[in-house]
C-alpha cells in the first residue's frame, strides 16, 4: 500500500511502542511479576555469561594480532611491508565464509553443542599461533581461526533473538556487543603485561605468550558453554529451567507477536531471497562496516607508533587506543537501554551518526591539535552502539521464520565482513601510517550513505507495519464490529 511523504516524515522518529510505550525502565518494565523477573534472571545469566565470554574471547583472539604486530611480531617475522594486511585479510576471508554455514547448522545442531565446539577448535589454533616462524605459516592459521570465529557473533545474535521480547532484546544485545570492546581492551593490557613479565620466559618472546594465554582462556569458556548454554526456547534442555519455565519461555514470545516457525524446509533460500529484509538490512550492515570504527584501534596504534612529532612508549601505543573501547562501552549501554525503554530507535541512531560524522571529518582534515586528534579517533570509532541497535532491529524485522532469520543475520555479517576486508586491504594499508587519508575520506563518504540508508530501512518498516494494520482491519471486519476495526487502526498506526 502507498503511504504519503507526510506520513513518513511524521512517523520517522516515532516510538516503535506507540501508545503502549511503558514508563521508563532500566531492566524490567513496571509491573513485571516476580516470577517473570526470576525467569529472566536465569535466562540472562546463562545466555549472557556464555555469549559475552565467547564474544570476549573472539575479540581477544582477533585483537591480539594487532597488539603482537606492534610489540615485536613485525620484526621477528620480517613483516616490513603489507604482510600484516594480508594476515588480516586471511582472517577476514574466514569470517566471510564461516557465518552462513554455521547459522544454518544452528537450525539442526543444538547451539549448546555447535558454538562451544567451534570455539574449542579456534582455541587450539590460537595456541598454535605461538609457534609460527614465518608469515606463510601465519596466513592459513589466521584464515581457519576467522572461519571458526565467524560462527560466534551471528550464532549468539540468533540465540538472543530466539529468547527475548522487543522491550528486552536491545540491552541484552548491547551487553553482548560490549564484550568485543572489553576483549580488545584486555588484549592491549595483556600485551603490556607480557612485555613486562613474560618476555623471554621459556625462550618465547612476549608477543608469543599472548597467544598461549588467549587460547587457554578461550578453551575454558568453550567448556563452560557445553554445560550451561541453553539452546533455544523451543528445544532447550537446560537443567536449571523447570518444565513450567520452559513453557513460559515460549509463551512470552507468542505474547510479543514473535512466535516462529522452526521446522526446516527446502524452500528456505527462496523464502529468504523473496524477503525485503535480506537486502535492506544487508546494505545497512555493509554501511556500518565501512566506518573508521572497524580499524580504530589499529590506526590509532599505528599513528602513535609512527607519530613524527612525539615519541610514544610501547605501553602508551598499546593502552591509549583502549579509550575508544571504553567510550564505546558506555555509549552502547546508554543508547540501547534508552531504545528498549522508549522505543525511539531513530533518535538514538541519529545521535550516534552525528558523533561519528564529527570525528571522521576531523580525521579527514588531519591538521588539528593533538588533543582533538585523540578525541577524533574516539568519536570516529564510536560505531559500537549501532551494532546491537541494527542487529536487534534485524531480529525484530525478521521474526516469524527461524531459518529465514538465521540466514538473513548470517548474510548480513558475511557481506559486511567482505566489505571490511576490501576497505582494510586497500584503504587502510599499514604503509599509509600515521595518516590514512584515503581511508578516512572513504569512510566519511560511506558514513553519509549510512545516514540516508537508515531512513530507507525505517520507511520499509513503516510500510510493513501499515500493511499489517490493513490485514488486521480485514480480520476485524470479518470477526467483529466497526469499533474493533477502529481500535486496530489506532493501535497499529500509533506504532508506526
Amino acid at each position: 500500500m502507498a503511504l504519503s511523504p507526510v506520513y513518513y516524515a511524521k512517523n520517522l522518529f516515532a516510538s516503535s511502542y506507540g501508545k503502549d510505550r511503558p514508563e521508563f525502565f532500566v531492566w524490567h518494565p513496571k509491573g513485571t511479576p516476580s516470577s517473570e523477573k526470576k525467569l529472566l534472571h536465569k535466562i540472562d545469566f546463562f545466555i549472557l555469561t556464555y555469549g559475552c565470554l565467547a564474544y570476549f574471547t573472539k575479540w581477544l583472539d582477533q585483537a591480539n594480532l594487532s597488539n603482537a604486530y606492534v610489540s615485536g611480531m613485525r620484526e621477528d617475522l620480517n613483516m616490513l611491508g603489507t604482510e600484516y594486511n594480508l594476515a588480516v585479510t586471511c582472517f577476514q576471508v574466514g569470517q566471510i565464509l564461516g557465518p552462513i554455514p554455521a547459522n544454518l547448522l544452528l537450525t539442526w545442531i543444538p547451539p549448546r553443542m555447535l558454538l562451544p565446539g567451534l570455539e574449542l577448535a579456534w582455541a587450539v589454533l590460537t595456541i598454535g599461533t605461538t609457534f609460527v616462524t614465518s608469515t606463510h605459516q601465519l596466513y592459513p592459521i589466521r584464515f581457519l581461526i576467522g572461519f571458526l570465529e565467524g560462527s560466534c557473533f551471528v550464532g549468539v545474535q540468533y540465540v538472543l533473538g530466539s529468547w527475548y521480547k522487543k522491550t528486552e532484546i536491545g540491552k541484552r544485545t548491547a551487553i553482548f556487543a560490549c564484550a568485543a570492546y572489553v576483549g580488545t581492551m584486555i588484549s592491549g593490557y595483556m600485551q603490556s603485561a607480557m612485555i613486562a613479565g613474560m618476555n623471554g620466559r621459556n625462550g618465547l618472546e612476549a608477543w608469543r605468550w599472548v597467544f598461549v594465554f588467549d587460547g587457554i582462556i578461550t578453551a575454558i569458556v568453550a567448556v563452560y558453554g557445553f554445560f550451561f548454554f541453553p539452546d533455544t526456547p523451543y528445544k532447550t534442555k537446560a537443567f536449571y529451567l523447570s518444565a513450567e519455565e520452559k513453557e513460559r519461555c515460549v509463551q512470552r514470545l507468542v505474547e510479543d507477536g514473535r512466535q516462529e516457525e522452526t521446522k526446516f524446509s527446502l524452500d528456505l533460500f527462496k523464502r529468504t531471497v523473496n524477503s525485503w529484509q535480506l537486502y535492506v538490512l544487508t546494505i545497512l550492515w555493509c554501511f556500518w562496516n565501512t566506518t573508521v570504527g572497524k580499524v580504530a584501534n589499529t590506526v590509532a596504534q599505528l599513528f602513535l607508533k609512527n607519530d613524527p612529532h612525539h615519541k610514544w612508549t610501547l605501553y602508551e601505543v598499546n593502552n591509549i587506543p583502549t579509550s575508544t573501547n571504553g567510550f564505546n562501552i558506555i555509549m552502547v549501554l546508554l543508547l540501547n537501554v534508552y531504545i528498549d525503554s522508549t522505543g525511539y530507535r531513530m533518535k538514538a541512531v541519529a545521535l550516534n551518526l552525528v558523533i561519528l560524522l564529527f570525528g571522521t571529518i576531523c580525521l579527514v582534515i588531519w591538521e588539528i591539535p593533538l588533543g582533538l586528534k585523540i578525541v577524533s579517533y574516539m568519536f570516529a570509532g564510536l560505531d559500537g552502539p549501532l551494532s546491537p541497535i541494527f542487529y536487534a532491529w534485524a531480529n525484530i524485522l525478521t521474526t516469524g521464520d527461524a531459518q529465514v532469520r538465521a540466514l538473513t543475520l548470517a548474510v548480513m555479517n558475511s557481506c559486511g565482513a567482505a566489505l571490511t576486508t576490501v576497505i582494510q586491504q586497500f584503504l587502510y594499508p599499514v604503509t599509509d601510517a600515521p595518516e590514512f587519508g584515503r581511508g578516512f575520506k572513504a569512510s566519511l563518504g560511506f558514513l553519509i550513505g549510512m545516514c540516508v540508508w537508515v531512513v530507507v530501512v525505517r520507511m520499509f518498516e513503516m510500510r510493513a507495519l501499515a500493511r499489517k494494520q490493513t490485514e488486521l482491519e480485514g480480520v476485524a471486519r470479518e470477526e467483529g464490529s466497526e469499533q474493533d476495526v477502529t481500535a486496530v487502526r489506532l493501535d497499529a498506526s500509533s506504532k508506526a
